[in-house]
């Protein structure tokens, strides 16, 4: 079957032929990948900045944001039957499991022994066919099976405003989310349907395509923000320490911060502020299986003319451009599986 792998020995991204997967184990479900979405980690693993290939092997297939079909299941499998259309989780459990992995909370692994879908220890969905355990897959209406690629990416932003949300102890009514990026309009559109009053502050000018997309979404967008105004709850998504960094000026009294993308870098936050005005932040990566569904239940929720407005689907062929030179005015590009 097709695929797309790393080589990790000789640092090349490499196109061709891999063996079909099958299956082991009667809780095992095939699938047949329709789609893959291309995010930072993904160029990231293409830049050979981090990764790490199955036991035994040199090479890893990436692509952890999928949609599949299910092509046939394991005689245990009760919950799925073939023409079922699902979403996989990413992180696998670490073995023997750590007290967070036993309760179902791999997204939450204390020993750091799990394993990810193309990303560590385990092969990815860049590939025409795949195997995992029903267990690890969501299962997805047919009716929003065209949107469901975007799940992986959402179930992250469910999990972290889950977490601000539940910490804040008077309340979210305003919600600020620094990027404009995938996970940044996803953030917004989930506050928002939860009724939060939310704003997304970016570098790209208010003329840029993804700025007029988040207005057209009937969310407030900001090149610049006001030094004096203050939320409840910051999403950072922005991927830039510098970013993160500046956005604890605009975290109000009780606020919560919810750090998703910022790297390493220098700055500055005052600790005494914190302590005054009873802020809480914390990282967040990955999700739940919880988390997953949850944004497969969200997919029906939002609007359809706007999730349809941030997919751009290229063939597999063209993942050196999609990788390497992606369009600067696409929220989410996704590969159309061939077979």
């Amino acid at each position: 079957m097709k695929a797309v792998w790393l080589d990790l020995v000789s640092r090349r991204i490499v196109e061709g032929d891999v063996p079909e997967p099958v299956l082991e184990s009667d809780s095992q479900v095939l699938i047949r990948v329709a789609e893959t979405g291309v995010c930072g980690t993904d160029r990231e693993l293409a830049a050979f900045r981090f990764g790490e290939a199955p036991p035994g092997e040199t090479t890893l297939i990436p692509g952890h944001e999928a949609l599949g079909q299910v092509l046939a299941v394991g005689a245990g499998v009760a919950n799925l039957k073939p023409g079922d259309w699902v979403v996989p989780t990413v992180r696998r459990a670490c073995v023997p499991p750590c007290r967070a992995c036993a309760r179902y909370r791999r997204d939450l692994c204390v020993s750091g022994g799990y394993a990810e879908r193309g990303i560590f220890r385990l092969h990815g969905y860049m590939a025409e066919r795949a195997v995992d355990y029903a267990d690890d897959l969501i299962p997805v209406p047919e009716a929003i099976a065209d949107l469901a690629v975007l799940a992986e990416p959402l179930s992250v932003v469910e999990k972290a405003i889950e977490k601000a949300v539940r910490l804040h102890e008077e309340g979210v009514g305003r919600a600020l989310v620094l990027g404009a990026g995938p996970i940044g309009f996803l953030a917004a559109l989930a506050l928002q349907i939860r009724g939060i009053e939310v704003a997304i502050h970016s570098a790209e000018p208010t003329a840029h395509p993804k700025a007029a997309k988040v207005v057209s979404a009937g969310i407030r967008y900001c090149a610049a923000l006001n030094s004096a105004e203050a939320f409840d709850v910051v999403v950072e998504a922005t991927g830039s320490a510098e970013a993160a960094f500046a956005g604890f000026r605009h975290l109000g009294p009780g606020g919560i911060y919810a750090v998703l993308g910022g790297g390493v870098g220098a700055g500055h936050i005052s600790f005494l502020d914190l302590i005054r005005n009873n802020q809480i932040v914390f990282g967040s990566v990955n999700a739940s299986p919880e988390s997953m569904a949850l944004a497969v239940t969200d997919l029906a929720r939002l609007d359809r003319r706007v999730l349809e407005g941030i997919i751009r689907r290229a063939p597999l062929a063209d993942f050196r451009r999609t990788i390497f030179d992606p369009p600067r005015d696409t929220f989410k590009l996704v590969h159309v599986m061939p077979g």
